[in-house]
């Protein structure tokens, strides 16, 4: 089963298509990149490359000149990840090698699948509308390759769980099949990979299961706990339902202001044919338009989604979801950063709301031992007291509780223990006093984290907000490792981006 690469995004972007690379470098076009949610933008020279021989040719020119390049493909980071360092060469990788196939069926109908690593999770249900990607990312338009780079999850566990195999094109000029049966240099990539944040080179094809999936087939989303969080009784709670088989699909909890209103949701999948009345839940189903529009009012004004997620989740409220619509819940954010981006209507009409075309919003997030959950809990909102006024512009403070990690590049590393996620959201004005406060805040508590929590760590898939002798004593593991496979596979240091010469990983 097949289907067609997506357009080329040159004409979209209106970059000239990669040409001889013979002589002298030619000009190439600089455009202006920006993340999602605002804060982060380059000015860059980019170069559209769409396939491997031109990946190849690119490599072999920048052994030869010392340039140094940055890889780019979907663009849905919040961080630096995809930025250059100033005057750096970006490789636009968004219409590399999309379109799949099917490899095999398994006995419980699940199949395994090989892609191109540009091709999305969009692409995936157009392509296999009964079959779904186990713990994808929340937004449909990330690549593949840029899912198993950043090493994603959900609530539910990791995407790179259930990839078995990958090709990998490095500054090296060599190709490698990576996949855990393989030996030496390809083994220690395939488990290196995940996590890395193109350290390493270009995911060019996947391996990857997708698992039966029934036409209609809803998740219930539980709303197990909703009330005052000064006591921590959510955490109890959010613990009993991680583990809980009923809610295998994930569970988590929100808490809003500095330890105000929390909600402990569990999500529960329901057997194929098996449907079950109910109001549907916020931002799942495929109104995606509608979305976006509340997905820019409420980051305008953050205390309209506590409003509604407070009335909506009440304790022992059950709301229904679609399954991709459930997976998929950020599309609107995506939604809105696509439309405020353009003329029209309905930009203007939320530009004169004070929406922000950029929406600016301060995220990050850290990992920790769940056995330190309580610990990091209250150092972070102890820290939140030291700035007070910032809790108003909290749009969420969201846990989750995973599995351990078997992958070493992921943001704690190959771990024995479960592990619990803190993600905090903060909507502010970009330049602005609170914007200031708050990445302040965050470079509070990453620092200090390292006493009340000695276990966590500062997320690398998110905005990093910490000072950079905190940021690689915390990933000094990470750090080791990459540098002694970039010894091998990119031994003259071609690639780079802002995040990886934080972390000591690369040079400017």
């Amino acid at each position: 089963m097949r289907f067609a690469a997506r357009a080329s995004s040159a004409g979209a972007l209106g970059l000239l298509p990669l040409s001889s690379l013979a002589g002298i470098p030619r000009p190439m076009p600089v455009r202006q990149l920006e993340v999602m949610g605002g804060l982060y933008e380059a000015e860059a020279e980019v170069e559209v490359v769409q396939d491997e021989d031109a990946l190849r040719r690119w490599f072999e020119r920048a052994r030869r000149t010392g340039e140094r390049v940055t890889l780019a493909g979907a663009r849905r980071s919040f961080g630096e990840q995809y930025l250059p360092p100033k005057g750096g060469i970006v490789l636009d990788l968004a219409g590399f090698a999309a379109g799949a196939r099917e490899l095999e069926t398994e006995a419980d109908g699940s199949i395994w699948i090989s892609a191109g690593g540009g091709t999305t999770f969009k692409d995936l249900r157009a392509a296999f509308p009964g079959h779904r990607v186990y713990c994808p990312p929340t937004t449909d338009t990330i690549s593949l390759a840029g899912a198993l780079s950043a090493c994603t999850h959900n609530s539910g566990g990791y995407f790179a769980d259930s990839v078995r195999a990958f090709s990998l094109s490095c500054p090296n000029g060599q190709s490698y099949e990576c996949s855990r049966r393989a030996e030496g240099l390809a083994h220690d990539l395939f488990e290196h990979v995940p996590g890395s944040f193109g350290a390493f080179g270009v995911i060019t094809r996947l391996e990857l299961r997708l698992a039966p999936l029934a036409p209609g087939q809803e998740v219930l989303v539980h709303a197990i706990y909703a009330g005052r969080s000064e006591s921590g009784a959510y955490l109890s709670y959010l613990e009993q339902a991680a583990d809980n088989p009923r809610f295998r699909e994930g569970a988590g909890a929100v808490v809003y202001g500095n330890r105000g209103h929390s909600i402990v949701l569990g999500d529960e999948l329901l057997p194929a044919g098996v449907h079950q009345k109910g109001p549907p839940a916020l931002l799942t189903d495929d109104r995606v338009g509608q979305q976006a529009i509340t997905q820019s009012l409420v980051n305008r004004v953050p205390r309209l989604a506590e409003w509604l997620v407070s009335r909506t989740y009440q304790q022992g409220a059950v709301r229904v979801a679609p399954s991709y619509g459930f997976q998929f819940f950020q599309r609107g954010f995506d939604e809105a950063h696509r439309r405020l981006s353009r003329p029209g209507v309905t930009s203007a009409l939320l530009r004169l709301c004070g929406v922000r075309k950029r929406m600016p919003v301060c995220h990050t997030a850290w990992f920790f031992p769940r056995s330190e959950l309580r610990e990091f809990t209250e150092g972070y909102f102890d820290t939140l007291s030291r700035y007070p006024g910032i809790e108003r512009v909290v749009e969420q403070q969201d846990y989750v509780l995973l599995e351990p990690s078997q992958w070493p590049c992921h943001s704690m590393g190959r771990t024995e223990f479960p592990l619990g996620v803190l993600t905090a959201s903060f909507s502010v004005a970009r330049g602005g006093d609170m914007e200031h406060r708050v990445r302040c805040f965050f470079r509070d508590v990453s620092r200090d984290c390292r006493s009340f929590s000695p276990g966590a760590r500062i997320s690398l898939c998110k905005q990093v907000h910490a000072d950079d002798e905190v940021l690689r004593s915390m990933h000094k593991g990470f750090v080791s490792a990459v540098q002694t496979l970039r010894a091998e596979v990119d031994p003259t240091g071609i690639l780079t981006s802002r995040m990886l010469t934080s972390l000591g990983v690369a040079r400017a």
